[in-house]
């Protein structure tokens, strides 16, 4: 008997319980393993079906972002270019515009130089008329005086 008692007491050795144990430890296990780890593994799967969709979706995200940055750096270039060139057609169109006024002006001003020169000719060649209206008959006194002859007197 003091060899079941020592039996009994040294838990190294299995007894009934610890085999029951087992038993029910290895069962609960076994249904842990059939109904709970499945839907974890198949919820696992469609989460790293989503990560890999996601990190796709994010690669062609950056894809597109990329290629729209080049697009947008290319309308740029193109629109300052564009801009360059309608810079320089204004300004070759204000310097045609400007020719054009100056041309005017010098052909306008030539007018009116010509224009003042008929006039003053005209104002020149009446005040001369009108001085020799005046002088003439003076001129003739006045030669009339010298050479001795009768001074008529005029009034």
């Amino acid at each position: 008997m003091a060899a079941e008692n020592l039996a009994g007491q040294n838990f190294l050795i299995p007894n009934g319980t610890f085999l029951v144990e087992l038993a029910i430890f290895l069962i609960v296990l076994g249904v842990i393993w059939l109904f709970v780890v499945p839907p974890i593994r198949e919820v696992l799967a469609e989460r790293e079906e989503r990560v890999a969709r996601t990190a796709a979706d994010g690669q062609r995200a950056r894809e597109l972002a990329a290629a729209a940055a080049d697009r947008y750096r290319s309308a740029v270039i193109e629109a300052r270019g564009a801009a360059a060139r309608v810079r320089e057609q204004a300004r070759s169109e204000g310097r045609t515009i400007l020719m054009s006024a100056r041309e005017r002006a010098r052909s306008e001003a030539d007018a009116m130089v010509v224009a003042a020169t008929i006039e003053l000719r005209s104002h020149a060649d009446a005040t001369a008329a009108r001085l020799r209206d005046r002088i003439d008959p003076l001129a003739q006194e006045l030669a009339d005086r010298v050479s001795g002859g009768v001074v008529v007197e005029r009034t």
